[in-house]
């Protein structure tokens, strides 16, 4: 029953008010964003599994899907064998195409962005956060598609 004081500092996360509907989503530019881990095969650009401190962006200009053969999970906080069997399941690169084909999104932008959220640090998070932001935001690109694990 004694009182007692931690030692630990402990962060204060901030609060985002979500943003505005998409106005007119045949007309938008949509992104795609992962903290799933997800990168080119034998992950050339050594991306961390976890405690990222980075973030990566790859070309999906051109793709319709994400290939097994060229792209696979790169995390350790889940067991990456379905994304391995099917890269699409964490990025759903395939989907957007077809509604980009039918006209219910105006089109993707160029590149994916990934990095891992496993065991990251909040500082961290929030700086390869704002970095992409910033990368959207001047390459006007309406709204993100963030996918989870």
């Amino acid at each position: 029953g004694a009182n007692f004081e931690t030692e630990l500092i402990m962060p204060e996360f901030d609060r985002v008010a979500p943003a505005m509907p998409i106005a007119n989503p045949a007309k938008a530019t949509i992104a795609l964003v992962t903290t799933g881990g997800l990168v080119p095969k034998g992950n050339p650009d050594r991306m961390e599994s976890t405690m990222a401190k980075r973030f990566g962006r790859y070309v999906i200009e051109g793709l319709n899907g994400l290939s097994p053969t060229h792209y696979e999970g790169n995390h350790g906080g889940y067991s990456t064998a379905f994304v391995n069997e099917d890269p699409n399941r964490l990025v759903p690169l395939d989907v957007l195409r077809d509604l980009e084909r039918e006209g219910v999104i105006g089109k993707i932008h160029k590149l994916i962005f990934t990095t891992a959220g496993c065991s990251t640090y909040y500082e961290a998070g929030t700086r390869i956060g704002a970095e992409i932001a910033q990368e959207l935001k001047e390459s006007d690109v309406d709204a993100a598609l963030i996918t989870a694990t």
